[in-house]
C-alpha cells in the first residue's frame, strides 16, 4: 500500500520519545531508508577530516552552533521530496516543509525512565532524579536553541501533520498511528 508512494517522512520529538525505535520500525514496514542526524554528523565529520568526538566538541561550542546547524539544514533542504526516506531529527520538518511531518511527544517523567532503562552509553545517570533533571534540561535547551537560531518552537504541534504523545503507547502502537495517518495523507495528496 505504501511502497508505491514516494514521500519523505520527518520524525522529530522530545528526548526519550522513541524517535529512533519508531524510525526503525517504520523503515521495516515501509522499506524506507533512515537518515538520522547522527549519521549526518558522522558524514560531515568525515568530510571535515574530524573524528565524531572532535566534530561534536566543535559543534557544541556556542560560536559554532549556527554554522553547524546550517550544514545540517543545507543537506536536508537538498534531499529530493520524492525519496523514500525517514528523516529522524528535530530540525528535519523545517527543511522539508512538504514532507509528512511527525512529532513524538512524551512527558518528562516517562522519557527519563526510558532513557535510564536504555542504559545508553551516552547517557549515564546515578539516579532517576538525575535522569529526570537532565532530560528536562535537554528538552529546554533544545527548545531555546531553535527559538534563538530559527525563531521556531519545536514543540508547537501546528508545525506537524501528526503529533503523538508516546507516554502511554508502545513503539508498535505509535507506528500504527503513523501508518494510518500517513496513508490518509498520501491518499489526499494524490487524489
Amino acid at each position: 500500500m505504501f511502497l508505491e508512494s514516494f514521500m519523505i517522512i520527518t520524525l522529530g520529538g522530545k528526548a526519550g520519545s522513541w524517535k529512533w525505535t519508531v524510525a526503525k520500525l517504520l523503515s521495516e514496514k515501509l522499506g524506507y531508508e533512515i537518515i538520522s542526524i547522527w549519521n549526518l554528523k558522522r558524514k560531515l565529520a568525515e568530510e571535515m577530516g574530524l573524528s565524531i568526538s572532535e566534530f561534536n566538541l566543535l559543534g557544541e561550542k556556542p560560536e559554532n552552533q549556527h554554522e553547524f546547524d546550517l550544514k545540517y539544514e543545507e543537506y536536508q533542504k537538498n534531499l529530493d521530496l520524492n525519496a523514500q526516506v525517514i528523516l529522524e531529527s528535530r530540525l528535519w520538518f523545517l527543511c522539508q516543509p512538504n514532507a509528512f511531518k511527525v512529532f513524538l511527544d512524551v512527558n518528562d517523567e516517562v522519557a527519563s525512565q526510558r532513557i535510564l532503562n536504555d542504559k545508553r552509553t551516552t547517557d549515564q545517570f546515578f539516579s532517576p532524579e538525575e535522569a529526570l533533571e537532565v532530560t528536562r534540561k535537554r528538552n529546554q535547551d533544545d527548545q531555546n536553541r531553535y527559538l534563538l537560531l530559527y525563531n521556531i518552537d519545536l514543540w508547537d504541534s501546528a508545525q506537524y501533520n501528526l503529533t503523538i504523545d508516546t507516554s502511554n503507547l508502545t513503539p508498535e502502537e505509535v507506528v500504527e498511528k503513523i501508518l494510518t495517518e500517513f496513508s490518509k495523507y498520501i491518499k489526499e495528496d494524490y487524489s
